[in-house]
């Protein structure tokens, strides 16, 4: 139960991996932080990741003014206020539904060997949801590959917060995001093929974005996290729901939290930053605010 929870913890900030980012910690380059001002107030966006390696640090002095400037830090969810085990009620069926009676047989039995091999027998993931298995599985492979969630840049900067006595926000609520989650019940052969695809071996998916995170290269991150969307085309539908639509909220959140005249401090997926449908893509079609890229 305690890997559980662990696993969890990590799950919950991560959305898949298509949310993730890693920063420069060069000073001569840009960074993935982002400073958007009305005129009156201003706000600071920075793209993160949930899970990271201890070469991730010092960030970049930029981030590290930009964070001790702000009043107020806020996340995509509030890690502080959340009881892991009061969602696994999004985890797990509850109706006497097994993962077996959901995906193919032979998925069921990789699953299996693979859950085995970090010591989880048949009874502590008989009734997981798809798309829970297969984030069980990942967030246990980044571990393996030493991604660690505790260096993470959201829980550097709630710990941070934390101990700075600094108000936290939050952009979402942890329920929500479950929630959205769901949806990949519908196509869990290929969720947990995807899954298993971008995490495992010497050239994991992470392993590119952070590549191209610390060369400063968007437009590679761009292309690697549409890639999965051109060749999973039935996660489209899902993909409208836990990216597009929820940068459509978060966009709308930020424009209100600019009217406070307060400056915020905002730890967000890069995923949700970048592209043509990213937050700053759509702040700057507004043309009504200077936006700056350190």
């Amino acid at each position: 139960m305690k890997k559980i929870r662990i696993v969890l913890l990590i799950a919950l900030t991560t959305l898949v991996t298509v949310s993730c980012s890693i920063l420069k910690t060069e000073n001569t380059e840009e960074t993935f932080l982002w400073k958007v001002d009305d005129g009156n107030s201003h706000i600071f966006l920075l793209g993160s990741i949930h899970v990271a390696k201890q070469d991730m640090y010092p960030l970049d002095y930029r981030i590290e003014e930009a964070y001790r400037g702000s009043d107020i830090v806020a996340f995509e969810i509030d890690m502080t206020k959340i009881d892991p085990m009061s969602i696994m009620k999004y985890m797990t069926y509850t109706d006497g539904t097994k993962l077996k009676d959901k995906i193919s047989s032979e998925n069921y039995e990789l699953v299996r060997q693979k859950f085995s091999a970090i010591g989880m027998t048949e009874a502590m993931f008989a009734n997981m949801r798809p798309w829970a298995a297969a984030i069980t599985l990942q967030a246990n492979m980044l571990q393996e590959a030493g991604y660690e969630k505790s260096l993470g840049i959201d829980e550097h900067f709630m710990n941070k917060a934390s101990t700075d006595g600094k108000k936290i926000r939050a952009l979402e609520t942890a329920e929500y995001q479950m929630g959205l989650l769901s949806e990949f019940d519908n196509v869990g052969d290929s969720f947990i093929n995807y899954t298993i695809e971008s995490s495992d071996g010497p050239d994991a998916e992470i392993d590119r974005m952070i590549k191209a995170w610390k060369e400063g290269n968007k437009d590679e991150l761009l292309r690697l996290l549409d890639s999965t969307r051109y060749e999973y085309p039935e996660f489209e539908a899902m993909y409208e729901k836990i990216i597009d639509e929820r940068n459509d909220n978060m966009t709308i959140k930020v424009e209100e939290w600019l009217k406070e005249d307060k400056t915020i401090f905002i730890v967000v997926g890069a995923g949700h930053i970048i592209g043509e449908k990213g937050i700053i893509n759509q702040l700057k079609k507004k043309d009504k605010y200077t936006i700056t890229n350190f």
